[in-house]
């Protein structure tokens, strides 16, 4: 038979490890987080060409601070936008033309917490050109994106997860006939650094 002291002791360490994970997710911490973008780039008018997607990676971090339901998350990321066009016509069948753009983004993002370990998220982004050659012809973008995260709060506490959709806002073509914009699908890993004393 188990002994009532040793069934005490082990639902008060159940109890003690939940509390202290419903807890420590909720104070202020640094995060970083890294994953892939799926991204295409909307060309205004299009007569000639194609949209195609094209995949990149992201990396970036945070400090994420929680009020009840509210979050406020300022982030700082490197990521590639842009996308692919392919000639759809008999003059353009053989043209493949790949935008890739890089970006250092800012992004003040505000979320809600729909329910424990689910937040909504939304804010704009603002990005500033880092490649010179073959990049944007504009030096900055601004876009807003809206997603969700979910928090891993028991065995894996320390990991979250993002999926968000950032659609731009900026035309990034220098042609005064023509707008480029990026759309970009954007899946995340994210690690917390919670303080744990």
């Amino acid at each position: 038979m188990i002994s009532k002291k040793i069934i005490a002791a082990f639902v008060f360490s159940i109890v003690s490890f939940s509390s202290f994970s419903q807890v420590v997710y909720m104070k202020p911490h640094f995060g970083v987080k890294i994953g892939a973008n799926t991204s295409y780039s909307v060309l205004t008018p299009n007569y000639t060409y194609l949209p195609k997607f094209q995949s990149h990676l992201h990396a970036g971090v945070f400090y994420r601070i929680r009020k009840n339901r509210w979050i406020f998350q300022p982030e700082a990321e490197y990521t590639v936008k842009g996308g692919t066009f392919k000639g759809a016509t008999d003059l353009t069948a053989n043209e493949v033309i790949r935008n890739n753009f890089n970006y250092f983004i800012l992004q003040p993002t505000v979320g809600y917490v729909v329910t424990e370990g689910l937040t909504f998220e939304a804010g704009p982004q603002f990005g500033f050109k880092i490649n010179s050659v073959n990049g944007p012809a504009k030096s900055n973008e601004t876009s807003f994106s809206v997603g969700f995260r979910y928090d891993v709060l028991d065995a894996l506490e320390d990991v979250s997860f993002a999926i968000r959709y950032n659609h731009g806002l900026s035309n990034v073509s220098a042609s005064s006939n023509q707008t480029v914009t990026n759309n970009t699908f954007q899946l995340s890993v994210i690690y917390n650094w919670y303080k744990k004393k």
